[in-house]
């Protein structure tokens, strides 16, 4: 018996996040995936696109600031569009939008893959994720927006001797902060859980125009600095944040943003923060803040699927085992 085969083209797809969505699609042996990489013109001879052909990846050119016929005719074909870009480049969707409805796509993924974050909260980026979903959602293509939570690398903590640092990526204000009193429990994720959740769900007509967290379990600080200290024999050190410190944290950065806003750090730490207020303050990304938010849980629709523990993922990093995190993609 013959063995399905999806297409699929994916904008961003030398990116960090698109590499894990295509680590899943690659592996998948059930349906098989025939994955395409849109990249911009003065992007494909990048040594990350050379490597993503080696994987049998068909890279093609496309100019989303160009004439709409030329993006559809590179959409031709496929069955699905998946947008993994960052929060700077989240209106280079609207092109492919526009691209995808003329094209007949049958499902369109746009660029979330983070955390469930209210419409209206504190997070700047999410209002502009939004904005996105509207034009998608008036667009009438079949579509799924997919969330997986915090990955259990921003939650590695520094411990006295200094023996996790050479695994944390977070800048040292950031480091074992600790929004509230640690106990808000939170979704969460292996990264290199997130391709294979992403297989199912693109192929699954219950996710159809639903918006979907994919996350491998909900853990508050509190149960993550724990498991740490177990495995390093070391007490971290938590750094708790009032709300209201958290908001003065955030407009502190706000304010040199005005005076530097072309600097992406500032940026990313300003959203990083507010990401902080809504998923342990506001606890937009808890159990019960996903279904507020009208999310589908992964964890029910694929209840045989076994996600990768924290505990897991911190001994194999500590082993040096693993690979972190935008450490090889060029």
């Amino acid at each position: 018996m013959s063995v399905e085969t999806i297409k699929v083209a994916v904008l961003g797809a030398a990116g960090e996040n698109a590499g894990l969505i295509l680590d899943g699609l690659l592996a998948s042996k059930k349906p098989k995936f025939e994955i395409t990489a849109l990249a911009r013109p003065s992007s494909v001879s990048k040594p990350s696109y050379i490597k993503l052909a080696t994987k049998g990846i068909r890279i093609i050119t496309v100019d989303l600031d160009g004439p709409d016929i030329h993006i559809v005719e590179a959409l031709e074909g496929q069955d699905i569009v998946i947008a993994s870009v960052p929060p700077n480049a989240l209106d280079s969707q609207l092109p492919l939008i526009r691209a995808a409805k003329l094209a007949n796509i049958k499902r369109f993924v746009p660029s979330a893959f983070a955390m469930a974050i209210a419409p209206s909260g504190i997070c700047g980026v999410q209002i502009e994720k939004e904005r996105i979903y509207a034009e998608l959602v008036a667009s009438s293509i079949p579509y799924t927006i997919i969330d997986v939570g915090w990955w259990y690398n921003g939650f590695i903590p520094q411990v006295p001797s200094g023996i996790t640092d050479f695994a944390i990526a977070l800048p040292e204000f950031i480091r074992n902060l600790v929004p509230g009193d640690g106990t808000i429990k939170t979704h969460v994720i292996d990264n290199e859980d997130v391709g294979r959740l992403v297989a199912r769900i693109i192929t699954d007509p219950r996710t159809i125009n639903k918006r979907v967290m994919a996350s491998g379990t909900a853990l508050s600080f509190d149960d993550m600095f724990a498991i740490a200290e177990e495995l390093t024999g070391e007490k971290p050190e938590p750094r708790n944040v009032s709300a209201e410190g958290l908001k003065n944290m955030i407009a502190g950065l706000n304010a040199k943003l005005e005076s530097s806003p072309d600097d992406y750090f500032l940026f990313v730490g300003k959203s990083w923060l507010e990401y902080y207020y809504s998923s342990f303050i506001d606890c937009d990304n808890s159990p019960d803040g996903i279904k507020r938010l009208g999310y589908v849980s992964s964890t029910e629709l694929y209840p045989d699927f076994v996600p990768t523990s924290f505990r897991t993922f911190l001994q194999e990093t500590m082993e040096k085992n693993r690979r972190l995190p935008y450490s090889d993609r060029a």
